[in-house]
């Protein structure tokens, strides 16, 4: 019996390890023909002589969280809104808004707001949940020099925490439909990660998340790397 398991773990691996596949979601798979449409889309909207402010890690990024999103959001049945607004996103990512890029980055967004309004029921932050919050904030330079996990867990607002509970229960849902996706991403691309709470860095304008859904990491089933 555990010869046969090595071969079904091994036959799994071979599958989803092809060197044209950037991403595995269940049965889907996202390309790396995929990927390139989206790039040479923003490429030809900037033009040649403008820097790319997207990488093609960037768009695994998107093409993977819409698709999980989209999952998530049926679900709660909702949809993106019908006068999205693509301008201040375009904005943001510092490319055209007619773009694919924006648009798929924009209608993530969209629907990962819009599910978050619409969960109801949550539940404490764990000290695990909030040690991460900690960490992605420092590592950011968002908090006072030497300012301890017990000081920042003492004063975080009673608004700020509803909104990381709602946060971390859709972090939560997107791993609960992600899991039994075995989602495998090409090692090149990870660590994916589906930000639920992002806030902009005030030095840098970036936006970091402060909450997010890591997916795509699982070492058992890996995407072969190609350079």
């Amino acid at each position: 019996m555990a010869v046969v398991a090595s071969l079904a773990v091994a036959g799994l691996s071979a599958c989803r390890s092809e060197p044209a596949v950037a991403a595995y979601i269940g049965d889907s798979r996202i390309t790396e023909k995929r990927v390139q449409q989206v790039w040479d889309d923003a490429r030809a909207a900037l033009g040649d002589a403008a820097p790319m402010p997207i990488t093609r890690t960037d768009i695994v990024n998107v093409l993977v969280s819409r698709d999980l999103i989209d999952r998530v959001a049926q679900r709660h049945n909702v949809q993106v809104p019908a006068d999205l607004s693509y301008d201040q996103f375009a904005a943001l990512v510092r490319l055209p808004a007619t773009t694919e890029y924006v648009r798929l980055y924009a209608q993530y967004n969209a629907l990962q707001y819009t599910v978050e309004q619409s969960i109801t029921s949550t539940t404490a932050l764990t000290e695990d949940d909030l040690k991460d919050v900690f960490q992605r904030l420092t590592a950011n330079n968002a908090l006072q020099p030497g300012t301890t996990f017990d000081a920042f867990k003492g004063t975080v607002p009673a608004d700020v925490t509803k909104d990381l509970q709602a946060a971390v229960a859709l972090r939560n849902e997107v791993h609960e439909v992600a899991d039994p996706l075995k989602v495998t991403v090409n090692p090149r691309y990870q660590p994916i990660e589906l930000g639920v709470y992002g806030i902009q860095n005030q030095q840098t304008k970036a936006i970091y998340q402060i909450v997010a859904a890591q997916v795509g990491g699982d070492a058992s089933v890996p995407v072969s790397d190609v350079s």
